[in-house]
């Protein structure tokens, strides 16, 4: 009979999007693997979020098979490109690909158990239950973008008959995770209302990273030094982070005549051609600086420059349920916080007492809010930015949760050979 107290586990990762120094599933693949477990990675080729194939990727892809020490097997998909008909082109392809191409490339691999990282979107989990199955294994599904509620938000589903449908879907992939992760306490309690589901759902946010806050840095050089009131954005630049809004309280302030201040923007998404041509547009340009986007282990010397770090969302329930990604990164930074959302991000700028918040899509007072931050001294900034970063110690500690992932891994494998 099989050890019944397996700690050693072969993990098999599923995920669509995986590459070096960019996404908390790469910090997850190291995390496990130090613990002693073996981790394989099954992904895609790397296009996100530009769209296109990674340069280095096609010049170097033996540098991609191996992440620390996790082996990575990569699938060929159709890239994002920039039109919607694209990106269903990519999701598509990496749904068939990952089960085809998959099942060949692993087919004399055995397993403990999966791990599913669930973005978007959510199709992923007809991948993870084709392996759970075939592979006999159990596995945990970890839901960090919640659908159909991201389409419905997104106005992609409209019509009752697709909503219902999709639910059904959705209910049908709950049905094969043996343990369901929600990175809200909001979002956990969506997922409880499937059928399917019953006790097996859990809450797991995602961690601070308070480690790349532990070293000092020298202030980006991409960056030129400014005396003048910095705001920073970092990170997806799309639909859902309503620049509609944050470009009518930058014309707001204009208006007031209020113009010492500046917002630099780093990343890249689906909205940052459309934001570049509507800055020139509405002639605002000047207080924007737009950069690309670079590797997270980079972003504390950028930091340096921020003065207060932006986030911001539409206000639509399935986002009000999330706790945007770089949320807990900007806690771990220890600089105060503007935010314009709603939900469970918005308590938690309240209750860490890091910064400023108003609701989505209220300009208004985000420009009253980006006034009075510029009164502050700085004993009233450093105070907000320490306060978030207690908060972010307490309540989102890396080797808390990732132990706490650790732990569910574990009690699944051994369920299996207790069987």
């Amino acid at each position: 009979m099989a050890n019944k107290n397996i700690t050693k586990l072969k993990i098999l990762i599923i995920t669509q999007y995986f590459w070096p120094e960019n996404f908390r599933i790469n910090e997850i693949s190291e995390e496990l693997s130090n613990l002693g477990h073996k981790v394989t990675v099954l992904t895609g080729y790397p296009n996100y979020p530009s769209g296109s194939l990674f340069k280095d990727f096609k010049k170097h892809k033996h540098k991609y098979k191996k992440y620390k020490n996790s082996e990575i097997i990569r699938i060929p998909i159709i890239t994002r490109g920039k039109t919607k008909f694209n990106l269903f082109l990519n999701y598509l392809s990496f749904l068939l690909n990952s089960i085809f191409t998959g099942y060949f490339k692993l087919v004399n691999k055995d397993f403990d158990v999966i791990l599913t990282f669930q973005l978007s979107p959510i199709t992923i989990g007809v991948t993870s239950a084709f392996f759970s199955i075939i592979k006999k294994c159990p596995q945990v599904f970890w839901v960090l973008d919640l659908w159909p509620d991201t389409l419905i938000a997104l106005n992609i589903l409209k019509k009752d008959w697709e909503i219902n449908l999709f639910k059904k879907f959705v209910n049908w992939i709950y049905k094969y995770c043996d343990i369901i992760l929600a990175q809200s306490e909001s979002m956990l309690e969506r997922i409880k209302t499937y059928p399917s589901v019953s006790k097996n759902a859990y809450f797991l946010p995602v961690w601070s990273d308070s480690e790349f806050f532990l070293k000092k840095y020298q202030p980006a050089k991409e960056i030129k030094k400014k005396n003048i009131f910095t705001i920073m954005f970092a990170g997806n630049i799309g639909k859902a982070q309503d620049f509609k809004s944050i470009l009518l309280a930058v014309k707001h302030l204009i208006k007031q005549n209020f113009k010492e201040f500046r917002i630099i923007l780093i990343g890249d998404g689906s909205e940052k051609k459309w934001l570049e041509k509507k800055l020139k547009d509405l002639e605002i340009d000047k207080y924007f600086e737009l950069y690309k986007q670079y590797e997270l282990k980079r972003m504390p010397s950028f930091f340096l420059h921020a003065d207060a770090l932006l986030v911001s969302l539409l206000d639509k329930e399935a986002f009000n349920k999330t706790i945007p990604g770089k949320l807990q990164f900007y806690l771990s930074s220890g600089k105060p916080i503007l935010g314009m959302l709603c939900g469970e991000g918005a308590e938690i700028i309240k209750k860490s007492k890091s910064g400023l918040v108003c609701k989505s899509g209220d300009y208004i007072c985000l420009s009253e809010n980006i006034k009075k931050i510029t009164t502050f001294d700085e004993r009233q900034l450093f105070k907000m930015g320490i306060n978030g970063k207690k908060y972010a110690e307490r309540e989102f500690s890396k080797s808390k949760l990732i132990g706490k992932l650790n732990n569910f891994l574990i009690q699944l494998s051994n369920k299996k050979y207790s069987k």
